[in-house]
């Protein structure tokens, strides 16, 4: 089977799901264009919800395609939330492509990220309630992607290249 993989990584969450997608895919061939690929991977961070403006306009080259979508979202502890950002996803492909794998899992943010949640804690006190929730999710993100995670991304993989084969 030929693979190819695309992706892009802001925080390194991505990334390291990319890598251990790599690993798993290590006997299979790698070719650099979709086009001479049997399965395309391709990742993302979410960004308001969907992938990042670079991964949804490569998405619309794609055509004919079979597709692995796999990606991290900072506010991930939720399924319905996590196969919500997928569906955004995937609104971004024609109807040529067939996605026949996915994962998602949450991924850490930046530290930035709390201390802006901080600091509007304290801006907005009637809103403290909301924060506290925003900060507890930040919290739980910080290990994310682990090594559940991760094993449960390879598990995908593995599906997904038997509908390939």
């Amino acid at each position: 089977m030929k693979y190819s993989m695309y992706y892009a990584s802001v925080t390194g969450n991505t990334e390291m799901l990319a890598k251990t997608v790599e690993k798993v895919l290590a006997n299979e061939t790698r070719v650099e264009n979709a086009e001479d690929a049997d399965l395309v991977c391709v990742g993302f961070w979410t960004n308001e919800g969907t992938a990042s403006e670079e991964v949804r306009n490569y998405l619309k080259t794609l055509y004919n395609r079979k597709i692995f979508l796999f990606g991290t979202a900072g506010f991930g502890d939720s399924k319905t939330y996590l196969d919500g950002i997928l569906e955004h996803v995937e609104d971004n492909l024609n109807d040529t492509n067939e996605v026949i794998g996915s994962f998602m899992c949450q991924g850490k943010m930046p530290q930035e990220v709390r201390d802006k949640y901080n600091k509007l804690k304290e801006e907005v006190p009637n809103q403290g309630a909301h924060y506290d929730l925003m900060i507890s999710n930040f919290d739980k993100a910080l290990t994310h992607p682990d090594e559940n995670d991760l094993k449960r991304l390879e598990e995908a993989v593995l599906e997904t290249v038997k509908k390939v084969k």
